[in-house]
């Protein structure tokens, strides 16, 4: 009988002991699942998180701008409460805005050299020369020398050397008729009689600007004369905006020789500052050679004193359309600033 009792005992405590480790298993079991999906909605949050903000980092359009009053002076003091973006006429909501003074800038020194721009050559080269060495940066900054007449030729392609540069600049000869330059093959014939200005533009915005970081900049120093470009000036202008080519311009007025005799050709004013304003530069008219530095000095003053504000387009279409952009200011002087910046973009084109 006691051995019976002893046997019943041993069974109820396997039995209990059973019990018990199946439901430590099962709360273990349940404790991992619980943890196991915890984990997963973590991920598919994360992940969804990192889908957004990849996909507002690939829709932000960066719009630099400057602000001038009446006297040509910058407005350094703008907050972002102050400045207002729309885009095809409607507001859009501001992503970023800052003061940017220190942005990479990738530079293309524009040279005319044709005929009438024979007698201003060298002090274009000298300005030319002065104001990249003072404002490359060796470990930010890029440059390069392109020249054209009927053709465009590249003489010295980016670079940070201002040695390299120099020599491009310095191998310049200028002969009637033609032009001994050092570069590339010259675009579209070997013909030099004529100015094909907007062929420069859109070769240069191409083949060198197109693909490079930070802000990317054409400084033309011309008489804005046209008269052998295969490209139209509108079609200079798109491809510019395309890539958010800046384009300054320094109007100079032509001084040639021809017969003989010394001729004199005046700026195409209306031209130059078209090309300017469409892509949020700036046209600066020397009154003589000795004023060339002080037009580069206001284009380094114009790069290193601009704002960039991003948004991100109400408008997600992607069909490679052209969209206006217009940027305005709600402070007191409103009515006595300009506010300078490229005209638009071409969005993406879906596939």
């Amino acid at each position: 009988m006691k051995n019976r009792v002893l046997l019943f005992a041993l069974i109820v405590a396997l039995l209990i002991t059973g019990s018990t480790n199946q439901a430590d298993t099962s709360s273990g079991t349940s404790q991992d699942g619980k943890q196991n999906t915890r984990t997963r909605n973590a991920q598919k949050q994360q992940d969804s998180e990192e889908g957004e903000v990849l996909k507002v980092g690939t829709e932000l359009v960066t719009v630099p701008f400057s602000v001038t009053n009446k006297q040509n002076r910058y407005i350094t003091d703008v907050k972002q409460e102050e400045v207002a973006v729309f885009e095809d006429g409607k507001q859009q909501e501001l992503f970023s805005f800052t003061r940017e003074t220190d942005l990479p800038l990738t530079f293309v020194i524009l040279l005319d050299i044709s005929g009438s721009q024979e007698l201003t050559l060298p002090s274009q080269k000298e300005a030319a020369i002065n104001f990249l060495e003072k404002v490359i940066r060796p470990e930010k900054d890029l440059a390069a020398v392109v020249t054209f007449r009927k053709d465009v030729e590249m003489l010295q392609g980016l670079t940070a050397n201002i040695r390299q540069i120099r020599t491009a600049l310095d191998s310049i000869r200028f002969t009637p008729g033609s032009a001994s330059v050092s570069g590339t093959p010259p675009l579209g014939g070997s013909a030099y009689a004529g100015t094909s200005l907007y062929d420069a533009i859109y070769v240069t915005t191409d083949e060198l600007l197109a693909k490079e970081a930070g802000r990317r900049v054409i400084i033309m120093l011309t008489d804005g004369r046209d008269t052998t470009s295969s490209y139209s000036r509108q079609k200079a202008i798109e491809r510019a905006w395309r890539s958010e080519v800046l384009v300054y311009s320094i109007g100079i007025e032509g001084r040639g020789q021809y017969g003989g005799q010394v001729f004199t050709e005046d700026v195409d004013k209306k031209t130059l500052q078209t090309i300017c304003e469409e892509t949020g530069g700036r046209l600066f008219l020397p009154k003589s050679e000795s004023e060339y530095q002080n037009a580069f000095r206001q284009i380094e003053d114009d790069l290193r004193q601009q704002y960039i504000l991003a948004y991100t387009p109400s408008n997600d279409t992607t069909d490679g359309a052209f969209r206006t952009i217009t940027v305005k200011l709600n402070r007191k002087d409103s009515r006595e600033v300009k506010v300078l910046h490229r005209r638009g973009y071409y969005t993406k084109k879906g596939v």
